[in-house]
């Protein structure tokens, strides 16, 4: 018997995940909504100040399916960036985020400086982020993205990481809340790399936040 390639393993296990979280969600009900809008629980975060919130297509928001979203501008001192974040109450819409690769290139902007990493944070040593990272850039204008999948209380830097994230999560019987989120924060007359570091020192600030709002239902379904 040929041993199996790489390639066709991982094909086999994501068919596997795909088939596992289909069944599973055909038995079990998505989990009751009952948190606040992201927009009302995100308003200044820490020293952050909420600038302005944007506007999304709802086109767009039907196109991927959203059970919320937050879509917002924020500024402290002179540094400034915006945060989109797509949020799903069931296993069943992981995946349904679309990679901002795709939509950056479709859009007419060009990827470069594309990287993945983990970020423990400074201010909650506890929380490791593993996120995805590029630099885009139309008409002159550069932006850097950090983007991230969400299961619980675990990120991850991309969809299959996620789909096996919130499987493992199902078996052990926790929550269901996925989401994806993305920071973009404009270089200007910087740097990449200060615009990267922006991003970050926001995180530190948000994402302990997130992950108890991500966990809100959970945490009392436990009480």
């Amino acid at each position: 018997m040929r041993a199996l390639k790489p390639a066709r393993l991982i094909i086999l296990s994501v068919l596997l995940i795909l088939a596992a979280l289909g069944a599973n969600s055909a038995t079990r009900k998505a989990p009751p909504g009952g948190k606040e809008p992201l927009a009302a629980a995100f308003g200044n975060i820490g020293s952050w100040q909420c600038t302005q919130r944007l506007a999304m297509d709802q086109k767009v928001v039907k196109a991927l399916d959203l059970d919320d979203f937050l879509f917002q501008a924020y500024q402290r001192d002179r540094g400034e960036l915006s945060l989109y974040v797509g949020y799903y109450r069931s296993a069943k819409k992981v995946g349904a985020a679309h990679d901002p690769l795709v939509c950056f290139q479709g859009q007419g902007w060009t990827i470069g400086q594309r990287d993945s990493g983990s970020y423990r944070l400074t201010s909650h040593p506890q929380y490791t982020i593993s996120y995805s990272s590029m630099v885009a850039e139309l008409q002159g204008e550069k932006q850097v993205i950090v983007y991230w999948f969400q299961v619980n209380d675990k990120a991850t830097a991309n969809t299959h990481s996620q789909k096996l994230a919130m499987l493992m999560d199902k078996i052990s019987g926790r929550g269901e809340d996925n989401a994806f989120v993305r920071l973009s924060a404009p270089v200007g007359a910087g740097t990449p790399e200060a615009a990267r570091q922006r991003i970050f020192r926001f995180i530190d600030d948000f994402y302990p936040q997130f992950v108890r709002y991500v966990r809100q239902m959970e945490d009392k379904g436990h009480s």
